[in-house]
């Protein structure tokens, strides 16, 4: 094979020290192999290997996303266990301390100590406006003073309000 065209190994080691397989070095080293071999790609060849590492990245983004748009005080060890198979499949090695599965997991655990997340908003719930007080005082300390938009205390007060609401009659 040329000296241009990444070995399979090359490949593993360079998603293993983080480095993404982007859709354009897929179809570049598709090209390469296809031009050395007079025909398609070899059956768990370079271009495979590339294609496989890039869909695992693209999916490990997808998740990140998808979490990225959940309140901190829903993310769950599930959530957690999720991000971690897919951080581990993107970067082809276990993913250690400080790696975002990592920050994931640590986030669930607070929250399962607090007993976060919150029942569902659409679940009827008998909130007082003292327990939505208490969640953001609580919740305000654990953020450094901020409470997050949507999160447990911002779910309880409005609770709380339709309760009082419906209690008036309005």
């Amino acid at each position: 094979m040329s000296s241009d065209l990444p070995s399979v190994d090359d490949l593993k080691r360079a998603a293993e020290s983080g480095q993404r397989i982007t859709p354009e070095d897929v179809s570049v080293i598709g090209q390469m192999e296809s031009e050395l071999t007079g025909g398609g790609p070899i059956h768990g060849g370079p271009s495979a290997t590339a294609q496989s590492l890039a869909m695992r990245q693209m999916n490990f983004e997808a998740k990140l996303d998808e979490l990225s748009q959940k309140p901190p005080s829903h993310i769950t060890r599930e959530d957690a266990r999720e991000i971690q198979e897919m951080e581990g499949r993107a970067f082809n090695r276990p993913p250690g301390a400080g790696s975002i599965s990592a920050q994931v997991r640590s986030l669930a655990d607070r929250n399962e100590v607090l007993g976060l997340p919150p029942v569902a908003a659409d679940v009827p719930a008998f909130v007082t406006k003292e327990d939505a007080s208490e969640a953001q005082h609580e919740e305000a300390r654990i953020y450094g003073g901020q409470n997050p938009r949507g999160g447990m205390a911002a779910q309880m007060q409005s609770a709380a309000d339709k309760l009082a609401h419906a209690r008036r009659g309005s």
